[in-house]
């Protein structure tokens, strides 16, 4: 049995490992949900409290993630058909300005593009994901300010002039789930972009969601919504029956190494249907975990899932 002190060396060794991987002990903590400050005292031996109830939450975050390697490992991002069009769209809309907006059904890879963009284009790239707590003009105006590092305890008109001043020339924002936001929430952000325009610079606004957003920016819903809808550039819409055949063998390459047609085959079924690629990847993550991946093994997944193999979207 390990002595304090040993104890203590292991966990913060482990600490600093995370530390290095994620960038600064700060991050580390905030991922184990503990004080950087707190691991520095424990770690020069001036904590004044109880060190073993600290060692406690290192340990069980650690031991929280020991069995990790032995679990399946989704890929972060795949080039995806899909993905790799929505990528482009928001590229176009940086660079023209104004507003884009792509849609499709859930789980096929456009919050995946999303990011993948943004990791792309740190510096000038703004994302914000709205939920039904944040979807009028007043939160969504926080969530950029909170993107931009500017205070959000100011009046709406306030927070929007901070905004503009923060942003510059050549910047795209991007709203995941945008077909959550009110439409006063939707004139809000798009009106960044005509501030810039007035300016002669460009600011595009690319909105992410499903069909929700379609019917709002063709007026469907609102007759006001046409106005943005005649500022938008690109408006690429996709289905489940897009997703390739290629797409799934970039998602599972341990699959294509060894030569596993069927269940690369099965995988594109179930990826057509509601479940899209996301649930395609979470049906083999668990058949992987259960240690059968066969045909058959990702069948009985499929079955104890619930995926309606029935409901498969054909072109």
């Amino acid at each position: 049995m390990m002595t304090t002190e040993e104890r203590k060396a292991k966990l913060l060794e482990q600490f600093a490992e995370l530390a290095a991987e994620l960038g600064s002990n700060a991050k580390a903590a905030q991922r184990i949900g503990i004080s950087a400050p707190v691991v520095s005292q424990i770690k020069s031996g001036t904590y004044p409290g109880n060190i073993d109830a600290q060692l406690d939450k290192l340990a069980a975050y650690f031991e929280s993630k020991s069995g990790s390697d032995e679990i399946f490992e989704e890929i972060s991002y795949a080039p995806t058909s899909i993905s790799e069009q929505i990528y482009q769209a928001i590229k176009n809309c940086q660079i023209k300005g104004g507003v884009a907006i792509a849609t499709g059904d859930s789980g096929i890879g456009k919050t995946k593009a999303v990011q993948k963009y943004h990791a792309d284009n740190p510096l000038t790239s703004v994302v914000i994901t709205i939920n039904p707590c944040f979807k009028s003009a007043k939160a969504v105006v926080k969530l950029i300010a909170a993107e931009l590092n500017i205070p959000v305890m100011q009046s709406t008109d306030d927070l929007w002039i901070a905004i503009a001043q923060k942003l510059h020339d050549g910047m795209v924002i991007i709203i995941d789930e945008g077909q959550l936001l009110t439409f006063a929430g939707i004139e809000t952000v798009r009106s960044l972009a005509d501030y810039f325009a007035a300016k002669g610079q460009t600011l595009g606004v690319a909105f992410v969601g499903d069909s929700g957003i379609e019917e709002k920016f063709e007026g469907k819903t609102r007759r006001n919504y046409r106005q943005i809808n005649n500022r938008k550039w690109l408006s690429p819409r996709f289905t489940v029956a897009d997703i390739t055949a290629n797409d799934i063998k970039m998602l599972f390459p341990m699959l294509v190494n060894a030569g596993m047609d069927k269940e690369l085959e099965f995988l594109h079924k179930v990826a057509q249907t509601e479940a899209g690629i996301r649930g395609a990847v979470r049906m083999f993550s668990q058949a992987y975990d259960n240690d059968d991946y066969s045909l058959s093994g990702l069948a009985a997944m499929a079955k104890s899932m619930r995926i309606d193999m029935r409901a498969m979207v054909r072109k």
